[in-house]
């Protein structure tokens, strides 16, 4: 009997074999697809996660510096307060003494006033 006659008394038998190992085929393909895709998934994530903590990192470091700069002016702040009470308390013992008509400030305030106007223009009062 030749071979044709007997693929052709076979051929569903034949046909579902083929199928069957297309089926398998396409699972194995499918399988070893999905192997890369989550191998790249977990790729970028990794560096998707390094990239964020260079982010974090960035930031922190930006953050004491914005800090350390706020320290820096609010140290210089307080230190100009301080000599601005000091001023106007001096200031105001000075008015509390009796002024004369012919001048307006005694010997204490005109003395402060010329302090003032001897200091470095960087050193408000």
């Amino acid at each position: 009997m030749p071979i044709f006659l007997i693929m052709w008394k076979y051929k569903k038998w034949i046909a579902i074999a083929v199928f069957i190992f297309l089926y398998l085929g396409q699972i194995a393909y499918t399988n070893h697809i999905a192997g890369k895709l989550n191998a790249a998934e977990q790729k970028c994530a990794q560096k998707i996660r390094g990239i964020e903590q260079k982010q974090l990192k960035a930031l922190a470091d930006k953050q004491n510096e914005v800090n350390k700069v706020s320290a820096d002016y609010e140290t210089l702040k307080s230190e100009q307060r301080v000599r601005v009470e000091t001023v106007t308390r001096e200031v105001q013992k000075v008015i509390e003494r009796p002024v004369y008509q012919q001048h307006c400030f005694d010997d204490d305030g005109v003395q402060l006033i010329n302090s003032l106007i001897t200091e470095p223009a960087s050193k408000p009062p």
